[in-house]
């Protein structure tokens, strides 16, 4: 069963399809590196496609994914940057598809590469031009991964741990404020009912002392 991406929830409301393939690549990234090259070079040949359909540049018969990503840069409608992710991963999937190859450490560069480009797309296309990704979360690592690669795993857990821990401490900060202010305005509510009952009592005990000095005149 597929399960949730960490790293490409953003485009799955909008770019359904787009999410599914990322989400297949992440999925076969610990126990095949091969086919986990071979969708996310699915995934930016679609996302071209996708970038040419929204800056509307009609597609060309028999256009290969090459000549595409051609048109695309000479039309200036991707960035440098993202040109030269796209051919990254075109080159990566190709091998892996006619080749066959494909290792664990060029799945996870694959990954990491395929989400800086949907982060860009996401803020280009996707009316979000201020999203905040956060840090790119490593998937589950192969069953013996080499000791490079484990390495770098781990750098990326001990990322986002740390940022989890700021996110946790923000939290729990904003939580305590929230707690502060709750019991600021408790305490002023009690302080302005507590007023108006001692004003109550008061008009109540002046009342009452009118009444007794009335009868004590009364009775002079």
């Amino acid at each position: 069963m597929l399960g949730k991406s960490a790293n490409f929830g953003f485009l799955e409301k909008d770019a359904a399809q787009l999410y599914r393939l990322a989400a297949l690549a992440e999925h076969y990234f610990p126990t095949d590196a091969n086919t986990c090259l071979f969708k996310l070079r699915q995934f930016a040949e679609l996302l071209a496609q996708e970038v040419a359909a929204r800056t509307n540049r009609l597609p060309v018969a028999d256009e290969t994914f090459a000549d595409l990503l051609r048109r695309l840069r000479y039309d200036r409608a991707v960035p440098r940057e993202a040109g030269e992710l796209f051919h990254q991963l075109r080159v990566l999937g190709n091998s892996a598809a006619h080749d066959g190859a494909g290792t664990h450490a060029e799945a996870l560069f694959a990954l990491k590469m395929a989400r800086e480009l949907a982060v860009w797309f996401h803020r280009a296309f996707g009316g979000a031009a201020d999203f905040k990704a956060g840090p790119f979360t490593p998937p589950r690592p192969p069953p013996d991964p080499a000791d490079e690669l484990r390495a770098e795993l781990a750098t990326l857990s001990a990322a986002l741990a740390a940022t989890q821990t700021e996110s946790e401490k923000a939290r729990a900060e904003a939580e305590a404020r929230a707690r502060a202010l709750l019991a600021a305005e408790e305490r002023a509510r009690k302080e302005a009912d507590d007023r108006v009952l001692w004003e109550q009592l008061a008009q109540e005990s002046d009342d009452q002392l009118r009444r007794v000095s009335a009868e004590l005149a009364g009775l002079q």
